[in-house]
């Protein structure tokens, strides 16, 4: 059994816990919000329940992003890259794939990014829990190959031997938005 933790949360904190479960519908937040408990994966949050009238709610729910299906895909603010393949999904956050190997000028990060800023990504919807929006990218057996060629640059040979037996048709590209823009 883990153990209890209790944590003081802001208002906005919470309501970013509650919209990644159940996205930006007004009457579903305000029932959350008043039952006083939320499970999210492993974990589960109570609190004093709140009672907010649907403009109060409304105002809550304005402060946070819209799903964007137009918004034009930034290599540069990407911070994830989720690949599901034959075996599963795995992840390749940034911090990762931009380690260099020893003796290289070229990074995966980079490689990768360029190539897949090429494929043209398109917004799918926005992740609240991951404050992100998530781009998804259609892989051809020419591009899924390129990609998987780019492994031999991963500085983890876990991830290398994951990417050259890459057989992916999609993956997904997780992307912050600009500091200050909703």
């Amino acid at each position: 059994m883990a153990p209890v933790a209790t944590v003081t949360m802001a208002l906005d904190d919470l309501a970013g816990k509650v919209l990644g479960v159940c996205g930006k519908d007004g009457e579903r937040v305000a029932a959350i919000l008043s039952r006083g408990s939320l499970v999210s994966g492993d974990s589960r949050f109570r609190w004093s329940p709140i009672d907010a009238s649907p403009e109060e709610v409304s105002a809550l729910l304005d402060r946070f992003p819209d799903y964007d299906p137009d918004r034009a895909f930034e290599p540069e603010l990407c911070v994830l890259m989720l690949i599901r393949d034959g075996r599963g999904e795995f992840e390749i956050p940034r911090e990762v794939g931009s380690q260099k190997r020893f003796l290289r000028r070229r990074n995966f990060w980079d490689e990768a990014m360029a190539l897949v800023a090429g494929l043209q990504p398109r917004c799918e919807r926005y992740s609240y829990s991951d404050e992100a929006d998530v781009f998804a990218v259609e892989l051809s057996a020419e591009s899924c190959g390129a990609l998987g060629g780019l492994g031999a640059l991963l500085r983890y040979s876990s991830l290398e031997a994951r990417m050259r037996a890459l057989r992916a048709d999609q993956l997904w590209l997780f992307s912050h938005r600009p500091e200050g823009e909703k």
